[in-house]
């Protein structure tokens, strides 16, 4: 069975596919067409039906329930590892600014509205692609922004303000981890396909742990920063245990969220593909 799959080219991504993408677990009658793309393309190719694996923004989960199911191995969950609220000029917020954000419908999206709505303070969002947005910032091309992925840690040595960690905000609010991405199936492939491709998932993860060092020129090969300590670091902050497997603490998260963006949509179980 091929199987068209859509994640982002970011090094936690690729170090938890990297396994499955190469073969190195068993799949079995499983091939896999990989498509490598930012995550409002992935955020809008779902929305198209483009794909029968993709990595989603959950702030997109629910415009995508019908056609897609939820997975509990491969996404982007957990503390510290929000993103990031930036300025070029100071640590206060000027709601007479545009605010550029990574893609409608991902959950930075959401994140920043549930920050604004908080502290009671507008704003105009302006949706960009993440690198984009930063190099905005920094060629002053912008004065705000949301950052994600590898920028979080390189934002203060480029001579860039913090205003809001939103993860940060969202975790003292919630006191529940923060879902930034989940892998999402097609329904129509049904629930045994489902829960095998959930577990070869978590073997890609598991063996990435197991042998760290096998995947390292695929993740620099499809890096925007290649930087040995920033890939690292960015692994290590977005590749934990929830990568495995959400569990309790994550589905908490996904109902959390469902509560800010889909309060009527139902049951959170009914959003997952088994």
């Amino acid at each position: 069975m091929k199987l068209k799959i859509g994640i982002s080219p970011c090094p936690n991504d690729t170090f938890i596919f990297h396994a499955l993408l190469k073969r190195l677990v068993d799949v079995g009658s499983f091939e896999f067409e990989t498509t490598f793309a930012d995550v409002q393309s992935l955020n809008e190719g779902s929305q198209s039906g483009d794909f029968d694996i993709v990595k989603i923004s959950y702030g997109n989960l629910w415009n995508v329930q019908d056609k897609y199911g939820l997975l509990y191995s491969g996404g982007a969950m957990g503390y510290g590892c929000g993103p990031l609220l930036l300025s070029t000029r100071s640590n206060s917020f000027d709601s007479d600014i545009p605010v550029g954000v990574p893609g409608k419908n991902t959950t930075a999206d959401a994140l920043l509205r549930f920050w604004a709505e908080g502290e009671g303070v507008s704003f105009k969002a302006e949706y960009a692609f993440f690198d984009e947005l930063y190099r905005d910032l920094l060629n002053g091309n912008r004065a705000q922004s949301l950052v994600i992925h590898e920028n979080r840690f390189t934002y203060e040595k480029d001579g860039l303000y913090l205003i809001c960690d939103l993860g940060e905000y969202w975790e003292k609010n919630t006191e529940a981890p923060i879902p930034l991405g989940g892998i999402v199936i097609r329904r129509d492939l049904g629930t045994d396909v489902a829960r095998n491709v959930d577990g070869l998932i978590r073997q890609s993860v598991e063996l990435a742990w197991e042998n760290p060092e096998e995947s390292k020129s695929f993740i620099k090969e499809h890096a925007q920063e290649t930087e040995e300590s920033v890939v690292m670091s960015h692994i290590g902050l977005y590749v934990n245990d929830f990568s495995a497997h959400m569990g309790d603490k994550g589905e908490v998260a996904v109902k959390q969220l469902q509560r800010l963006i889909a309060p009527e949509s139902g049951d959170v179980k009914s959003l997952f593909a088994y």
